[in-house]
């Protein structure tokens, strides 16, 4: 039991004592900053209501270097406390003049980027002018100062932006000092860097305390620029002079929400000035970051800034399970973080991908989309390929492939696919056959490779790299993997993409009050046409959103039909249209009575909703051979009357809505 106190007290006794500084300073904060011209008035982006001091990251410095030293005076817990005290002291102390002359003065954007240059400078001296190796290459002296720059700098705004909400930042900080201790107790050997990471949490702890909703006091730049810099310094600890995947990795991800919220400013804001060259530059604030967005939606500071610090979790959950992961089960560390990203960027992503869309939308014409498409998929391909490749190899010798080896993984499979007749595809429009003939493609062209290379290469992988059959039968499994999930998922993400994400996105970026709420009935092949016909064409002044579904049949109730929730039969719509209220009613089938169309039609009419037909017909008539556009009353994107659409199937095909008889 004394031997646990003396290896581990200090991972409970230093974290405490600065929550209890923590909690000293910042009332002391609350009292003297008004005095001395500290206040952040309401107005512009601000979203508190009243005046509010500011600069009370000056607490979370003085309890951070106070316990710092503390913890550096004892060498029995940590013989490096004292070099990372010194490494963090000037560039803080400097960081700090410059955060409390900014929440006094608000001085000028170009001034702090200068003085944060100035900073990380002193960071790469103060580390013996490291010289970070990339691929066994040592980098030039500049380009590691350059890295080392654009690390630290890049860091430290990004906690600077995310500090939008009661209590976000010093959250974030908390959740993310966690992640980083744990991984330096299990697996990093850092004994020293875990215990200044639960400093720091128990610093914002104590903070949190005045700082969460309804706020008290603000970090200010002082306190969110001291932030991200210490988690830039003890970023680059795990980075040390060998860049790998792996080193990147912890620190990315620990504080992967405020990267994340600054890496979709660049793309949003980049975005909208191509679009708009009138629009702010990169530089202009905007209210779309992901906290602006949560609090948009939930109407609650506490509920956005506890969402957010969910997220802040589960990225760390992300970077702990790949870590321990990574060695015993790649291909499944992999494909977590595969996973992880791809949710990400499709959930959070929304203005994102919706700016971006419209940037393609305005700036390629059908023709020349559909002709740059098919040119780029080989370049897609074999990029994935390539990185494939690398990986694979990776994992089987523990370095990256000679050329010789890499032709062996790539050949093959550029070539299986480049005789598979899978380029004389037009992906915006395949079918399922297109994406099964793909997959058995490169299924044949990667295993093809893996029995090149173990029947030529594998005598010389033992021989050279140590390479056991173990490992490279998971190469080889991560190979056959990476290159059929990857080349699939472009695929289909440009066809749900061009299909159903365009449209979602137009949506959740149009006022509710411009959505028109639809309710479709009937859940045969006419609403699955018609959920088609929408998706692909109807945007219009009052673009349709379908919130449910009505059919008749027992079996269908509370189940998902085409992706929308069956919600009950006619015999429900007063109880579906109490919870979910809606403004049009589509009839998709022609298999209803006359009863059910009778009561539908009244419950419409009582209620003021617009009721319609979707048929599908064909017709001789040769006035409706033209194309769409050449009829006198067609507006784009609306649902027109029978006489007016026409589609050359066959015979012309005729896809309308019209009011059931009466």
């Amino acid at each position: 039991m004394l031997s646990f106190f003396e290896h581990y007290a200090g991972l409970f006794i230093f974290p405490v004592m600065a929550l209890f500084l923590s909690l000293v300073f910042t009332g002391i904060c609350i009292r003297l900053l008004p005095k001395l011209g500290y206040i952040d008035k309401p107005g512009g982006r601000h979203i508190h209501a009243k005046p509010i001091p500011r600069g009370g990251g000056i607490a979370v410095i003085l309890a951070f270097f106070i316990t710092l030293f503390f913890f550096a005076l004892d060498s029995k817990l940590a013989e490096g406390g004292m070099k990372l005290f010194a490494r963090l002291a000037v560039p803080a102390t400097v960081l700090g003049i410059l955060g409390m002359l900014d929440d006094r003065f608000e001085l000028k954007s170009m001034v702090k980027l200068l003085v944060q240059i100035l900073v990380a400078g002193i960071i790469w001296f103060s580390g013996d002018e490291l010289r970070y190796v990339v691929c066994g290459i040592e980098l030039p002296w500049f380009v590691s100062l350059i890295l080392c720059a654009v690390w630290v700098i890049g860091i430290i705004n990004a906690f600077n932006l995310i500090d939008g909400l009661d209590g976000l930042a010093a959250g974030l900080a908390i959740v993310s000092s966690c992640c980083m201790a744990i991984w330096f107790l299990i697996g990093g050997g850092n004994p020293a860097g875990a215990v200044c990471m639960l400093i720091m949490a128990g610093a914002c702890l104590g903070f949190l305390r005045y700082n969460f909703h309804p706020a008290r006091i603000f970090l200010g730049d002082t306190g969110s620029t001291f932030i991200g810099l210490i988690f830039a310094v003890i970023g680059l600890s795990t980075i040390d002079r060998v860049v790998t995947f792996t080193s990147l990795l912890l620190p990315l991800l620990a504080v992967g929400v405020p990267l994340f919220d600054v890496c979709l400013a660049i793309w949003r804001r980049s975005t909208r000035k191509l679009l708009n060259p009138e629009a702010g530059g990169i530089m202009d604030g905007d209210q779309d970051h992901l906290h602006h967005r949560l609090l948009r939606q939930t109407r609650k500071q506490t509920t956005a800034a506890l969402m957010m610090y969910l997220l802040a979790c589960l990225f760390s959950a992300v970077a702990l399970a790949f870590l321990l992961l990574r060695d015993s089960a790649p291909a499944i560390a992999y494909m977590i973080l595969l996973v992880a990203v791809v949710i990400c960027v499709r959930r959070l992503a929304v203005v994102e991908l919706y700016d971006s869309a419209e940037l393609i939308k305005r700036g390629l014409s059908k023709p020349h989309r559909g002709v740059l498409m098919t040119m780029t998929h080989p370049f897609i391909d074999f990029l994935i390929v390539t990185c494939s490749a690398l990986v694979s190899c990776f994992f089987m010798t523990r370095t990256l492939p000679t050329f010789q080896l890499f032709l062996f993984f790539f050949v093959p499979v550029a070539v299986t696919l480049c005789c598979s007749k899978t380029y004389r595809v037009y992906w915006l429009r395949a079918g399922l056959y297109n994406y099964w003939h793909l997959a058995i493609m490169l299924g044949m062209g990667s295993v093809v490779s893996i029995l090149l290379l173990y029947v030529f290469k594998f005598p010389y992988l033992v021989n050279d790299y140590g390479t056991n059959h173990t490992r490279f039968v998971s190469g080889a499994m991560l190979f056959v993997l990476f290159n059929i999930v990857l080349v699939e998922l472009e695929r289909f993400m440009l066809n749900y993409a061009e299909n159903f994400l365009f449209r979602k996105l137009y949506l959740q970026y149009q006022p509710v009050d411009r959505v028109l709420k639809t309710l479709v009935y009937g859940g045969g092949l006419n609403c699955r046409l018609y959920i088609g016909y929408l998706f692909s064409h109807a945007w219009g002044e009052r673009p349709e959103e379908l919130v449910g579904m009505l059919d008749d049949d027992p079996a269908l109730q509370g189940f998902y039909v085409y992706g929308v929730k069956v919600m009950g039969g006619v015999q429900d719509l007063e109880e579906i249209y109490r919870k979910t209220p809606f403004d049009k009613v589509i009839i998709a089938t022609d298999l209803a009575s006359r009863e059910k169309v009778d009561r539908l039609s009244a419950f419409c009419r009582e209620h003021k909703i617009e009721i319609t037909k979707f048929c599908l017909a064909e017709s001789s008539d040769p006035s409706m051979f033209c194309p769409i556009a050449e009829h006198r009353d067609f507006v784009p994107g609306q649902i027109v009357p029978s006489t007016a659409v026409s589609a050359s199937v066959a015979e012309p095909a005729c896809l309308s809505t019209k009011k059931p008889e009466a």
